[in-house]
């Protein structure tokens, strides 16, 4: 293989890397930074669930991968107040099929 083509693999492979580096740290640091509770434990309390009442009927993976999309989704202000207010999450809520198929205790 050529020098040139050598070095431009290794430039973009590098600067790869970094994006990949970059959106880790950043994701991390929006993670830590928040400590208010995640908008999903509100909106599964609403609905009269706890996060393992959840996990009991779709699955801990499935909660899980809910807790992340929720802790990295850039609506939890948002989120949040819809939460004090009572109203349902927004029509593209990234856990919004999650909240459709769960079903409230029984009384």
């Amino acid at each position: 293989m050529n020098p040139i083509t050598t070095t431009l693999v290794v430039g973009i492979s590098v600067a790869a890397l970094a994006f990949v580096a970059y959106a880790l740290v950043s994701a991390w640091r929006k993670v830590m930074r928040d400590k208010t509770p995640l908008p999903l434990y509100g909106m599964l309390t609403r609905m009269g669930l706890t996060a393992p009442e959840a996990a009991e009927q779709l699955g801990i993976e499935a909660v899980a991968h809910a807790a992340r999309r929720c802790a990295l989704c850039g609506s939890s202000e948002e989120c949040q107040q819809r939460v004090a207010a009572g109203t349902p999450p927004p029509a593209d809520c990234p856990n919004g099929a999650l909240f459709s198929e769960l079903t409230r205790p029984q009384a």
